[in-house]
């Protein structure tokens, strides 16, 4: 190599651009070699560079030192913020446990009007007296929040002619108070809804869903809505307030 100063900028931008050792050489004057070796040496300077900035970097001991008020501080507002987020999680809890409830009351809801109609003919056609009556429509709705299975929550009203009788007479009273409230209502909305979900469990001529929008002159997307609302809402009456999704 000659004794005069080497480009190595230029000779490496030469070989990222595509040009062969021999090109480079011509245009620098250069052996060859000489390049190979410009390029050689470049490669393993920026290898030993970067391995250097990788090299781990002593970590430095650092002690702080605290008043015993400065820790008390400390300890005070880490409690405080224990129980802030203590409470945060007892108030999530809450909330998915009432989540979970007003499901389960609409689920039951739901049970009880599809089985409406078969409930209503047991009670019909069974005898007995008022004093047989030692339950309560909220007994029995409260051992179905405990129960999860359809077919034992149907069986075991249905076997039971006072519950039959309770739960048959339960619904009647909540229609007429959801009717009643629907026909005083400004939404004019309110009283179809209650015309659909009548028509769908309670009348004698169990409409399906098909035949209640050709009734109404609807879409079944929109009796399949008024059905969620007005279930939602006599789900409140049936079960209580809590029961109620508001809309």
């Amino acid at each position: 190599m000659s004794e005069q100063k080497t480009d190595v900028k230029k000779i490496i931008a030469l070989k990222k651009a595509g040009w062969g050792t021999e090109r480079i050489a011509v245009e620098m004057k250069m052996e060859p070699s000489d390049v190979d070796k410009v390029v050689y040496e470049f490669v393993n300077r920026r290898e030993k560079d970067t391995e250097k900035k990788q090299e781990p970097k002593e970590q430095k001991s650092i002690m702080i030192f605290l008043s015993r008020e400065e820790l008390a501080t400390i300890t005070k507002e880490a409690a405080e913020i224990g129980a802030r987020t203590a409470l945060e999680t007892m108030e999530q809890e809450k909330k998915k446990m009432h989540s979970k409830a007003t499901d389960r009351r609409l689920h039951n809801t739901k049970l009880l009007l599809r089985n409406y109609r078969m409930l209503k003919d047991n009670a019909e056609n069974s005898i007995f007296g008022r004093s047989q009556m030692e339950e309560s429509a909220a007994d029995i709705l409260c051992s179905m929040m405990n129960l999860y299975d359809d077919e034992v929550i149907v069986d075991a009203i249905r076997r039971s002619a006072t519950r039959t009788a309770i739960m048959v007479s339960h619904i009647d009273t909540m229609m007429g108070i959801y009717k009643a409230y629907c026909e005083k209502s400004s939404n004019i909305l309110d009283i179809r809804r209650y015309e659909v979900i009548y028509d769908m469990y309670v009348s004698e001529e169990n409409l399906t869903v098909k035949d209640i929008a050709k009734k109404k002159n609807m879409s079944k997307e929109n009796v399949y809505s008024d059905l969620k609302i007005s279930v939602e809402r006599l789900s409140a009456l049936i079960f209580g307030v809590d029961g109620l999704s508001v809309r």
